[in-house]
């Protein structure tokens, strides 16, 4: 199946192709798509005539493509194309954070590739659960992912406000059906070290045979519901998920060394961490860097204190999500998503009760608004 732990060995390179594509122009995203696979084998050196395919996008919510929000729709049918001419079943899928995945794709233009290109919608709402061999002992996975011959991983290039940046790893926690995901939050608290561990073993279960990233407009700043679409121009794509954020984190400015999936990946000894090991295929990585790319606020990398002293100091030592009232309109999505129940009416306004805050940006990643934004404690400031 598509569900196996594995670890990086000589037999699985954690090469990555560079390709330029300087818009969606559906014969330009075919050709960079088509390239960037080609450099790495072709579509045929990841699956076989016959499978069954489960195509991953990130459908974080119901968008419009030019938002950045999620997979460009382009992207997807290029994707979809060389799985079905490589004689292999073509199934789309996620587990979106907001709304029910039908209505996801219908509003943002998704189903009517997946139609178009005589693919299916893959229901990720059933769970099974998968036995794991690392810190994390068992996982809820969908079960269409679970009976997939392939897993083929399509994130979008944006911020995060819990994990600094969103790629290829974290992609994956789609796989993750419905509210099973807040249960990993709530599970994780503000240890954002935890999280990470976990989305890196996820991914590892998983272990999707191929990842083609679309970085061709990714998202800068309040990502990754909210934040502003940036020109890259680029797809990737690589067998690594890791390797992937690697580059992809490298292109923007982001030293994979304090990306915190990046961390956990190095300590769980999952993936390709090192950017020097890395195969680089297509454009050079330095024709691709990305000036001034806007990322969210950061913890500080050398605030490793005892747990009791993290505590004390969450407020001064951490990121937490701040409410622009000016752009809030109350509608009560962030209550919803909030694990905790740590948002709530507050006279006239919406409030956080910052001492139940577990800081996982859930309320930050779905606001329809963007009135949600990241903020720094105090002592975080103070380095600026």
């Amino acid at each position: 199946t598509g569900c196996e732990p594995y670890r990086m060995t000589k037999r699985m390179p954690s090469d990555v192709s560079i390709v330029k594509c300087a818009d969606y122009d559906r014969d330009r995203v075919q050709g960079a798509v088509r390239r960037a696979v080609d450099l790495l084998g072709g579509m045929g050196a990841f699956v076989k005539p016959g499978s069954r395919v489960l195509i991953k996008p990130n459908l974080l919510k119901a968008a419009q493509p030019s938002d950045a929000v999620i997979t460009h729709p382009e992207v997807l049918r290029a994707v979809i194309r060389l799985v079905r001419e490589a004689g292999a079943e073509a199934l789309v899928g996620d587990s979106p954070g907001f709304g029910e995945l039908r209505s996801v794709c219908e509003k943002s233009g998704v189903m009517d590739v997946i139609e178009e290109e005589g693919a299916a919608l893959a229901g990720m709402s059933e769970a099974v659960q998968v036995k794991n061999n690392g810190r994390f002992h068992w996982f809820e996975i969908a079960r269409a992912v679970r009976e997939a011959d392939a897993v083929i991983n399509v994130p979008k290039l944006k911020t995060h406000g819990m994990m600094t940046v969103t790629g290829a790893v974290k992609n994956l926690f789609g796989c993750v059906p419905g509210r099973r995901k807040v249960q990993w939050h709530f599970s994780a608290g503000v240890n954002r070290d935890a999280f990470a561990r976990m989305l890196v073993e996820l991914s590892a279960l998983v272990r999707p045979r191929l990842t083609i990233m679309d970085a061709v407009v990714g998202m800068e700043g309040n990502g990754p519901g909210s934040g502003d679409p940036r020109e890259i121009g680029l797809v990737l794509a690589g067998r690594d998920p890791v390797a992937i954020d690697v580059v992809s984190g490298t292109l923007i400015g982001a030293d994979p060394a304090l990306l915190y999936i990046i961390r956990a990946a190095a300590e769980a000894g999952i993936g390709e961490t090192r950017l020097d090991r890395i195969g680089i295929h297509g454009e050079r990585l330095a024709e691709g860097f990305v000036k001034g790319f806007r990322l969210p606020p950061q913890e500080h990398p050398e605030w490793r204190l005892p747990e009791w002293a993290r505590r004390f100091l969450k407020d001064a030592l951490t990121t937490r999500p701040v409410i622009d009232h000016a752009q809030c309109i109350r509608g009560g999505v962030c209550q919803g998503q909030c694990p905790q129940g740590a948002i709530g009416e507050r006279g006239k306004r919406i409030g956080i009760r910052y001492r139940d805050c577990i800081r996982c940006f859930c309320c930050q990643e779905f606001c329809p608004r963007g009135a949600i934004t990241v903020g720094r404690g105090w002592a975080l400031r103070m380095l600026r």
